[in-house]
């Protein structure tokens, strides 16, 4: 038996991948990653290429998916390509021996289905729901979504809770520590993930005008995520309202480039309206900063209200001065901390994705 792992190309797939040969050495596992000739190839220098094959095509994808036997196991990592979802509508065989592993934006599609007028959008959403009901084992890496899940999609089964390494391994954090300094008297924001639409850049812009004319200064990471337009518009915001204060983050950074460059900030804040920038929460709370969140999405319940972690709502940002914006305790730090520690450690991975893999145990 092969259990195969249909991945879309990038850091996080490529940790996965280390993972799982690290601490999986006795069962044969086969990686399938798609990636796309204009964008980052990040696993095509991964130590274990040789359990790796890279498709190009959606069209390979899905020959390759239809060559899976009845008595492999096949784990989707994000159900984010329509094709896909077609092929295990139609082949309805592949549901018997499939695990689908939600990642967030695959989930919160439903939201713009919902909205659109287009008959196709309302079909594919209904392949979608027929899947989740069918499908032999779903996964989430956010216990939360599944009750989104089971409310949109009125699915009512157990599902495995799992957790994937983060692209920043340990060491990378402690040498970003080392280097962190609290003398600047500059206050260093984060602001969101990347140029996806779901971080409310503008509404964030909004809110933190008020801190214009103090000695801040914000980063935005956007280099990968929606349109260019979209790109563009954030940056011709962010420069109008803050000038120089303003600096947007364009080109890709290695882990190390970017634990270092993380290393400088004092808030992180991240406006989105859901289950998003989950590596970039972690490194946050890792190196000590004030995380702000929005209290309607599943991240706060997950982290806040279930994991008792000590963020901080972005509503509260309008009526708090600068002082109050930027202090954190110590004591919260260090709460934060456990949190993402527990979550990072390799025998807690391995507890989350013994289950699933070896179908026991369900939750």
């Amino acid at each position: 038996m092969t259990i195969y792992h249909f991945l879309i190309d990038s850091t996080y797939a490529s940790d996965f991948i280390d993972f799982i040969c690290d601490n999986y050495q006795e069962e044969n596992h086969k990686f399938v990653v798609l990636t796309f000739l204009n964008e980052r190839e990040c696993v095509k220098n991964n130590k274990n290429i040789d359990k790796i094959d890279i498709l190009y095509k959606n069209r390979q994808f899905i020959k390759y998916l239809l060559k899976i036997k009845k008595n492999d196991k096949l784990i989707i990592h994000g159900l984010f390509n329509k094709w896909v979802v077609y092929a295990l509508y139609f082949k309805r065989r592949l549901l018997n021996c499939s695990t689908i592993v939600m990642w967030g934006a695959d989930l919160y599609i439903h939201r713009t289905y919902l909205k659109s007028k287009r008959l196709k959008d309302k079909i594919l959403d209904y392949m979608r729901g027929y899947i989740f009901k069918n499908v032999k084992t779903l996964g989430f890496d956010m216990p939360t979504d599944y009750q989104l899940m089971k409310e949109w999609y009125k699915v009512n089964r157990g599902a495995f809770f799992i957790t994937y390494p983060q692209p920043i391994n340990k060491e990378l954090i402690n040498l970003a520590l080392k280097s962190k300094s609290n003398s600047s008297p500059v206050i260093n924001i984060l602001l969101g993930n990347s140029a996806s639409r779901e971080n409310n850049h503008i509404e964030a812009f909004e809110i933190l005008t008020k801190y214009a004319d103090e000695n801040i200064k914000i980063y935005c990471p956007l280099s990968y995520g929606d349109t260019e337009d979209y790109r563009k518009m954030v940056i011709e915001k962010g420069a109008s309202v803050f000038k120089d204060k303003f600096e947007p983050i364009t080109t890709f950074m290695s882990s190390e480039e970017y634990a270092q460059f993380f290393s400088k900030m004092d808030v992180a804040i991240f406006n989105n309206n859901r289950q998003q920038a989950m590596g970039n929460i972690t490194l946050a709370a890792f190196l000590g900063c004030k995380v702000y969140l929005r209290q309607n999405t599943t991240m706060w319940r997950q982290y806040v209200e279930n994991g008792g972690c000590h963020f901080y709502p972005i509503e509260t940002i309008k009526s708090i001065g600068i002082d109050e914006f930027k202090s954190i305790d110590y004591e919260s730090i260090e709460i934060n901390k456990k949190y993402f520690e527990r979550l990072q450690d390799k025998d807690f991975m391995k507890k989350t994705w013994n289950p699933l893999l070896y179908q026991n145990n369900m939750q």
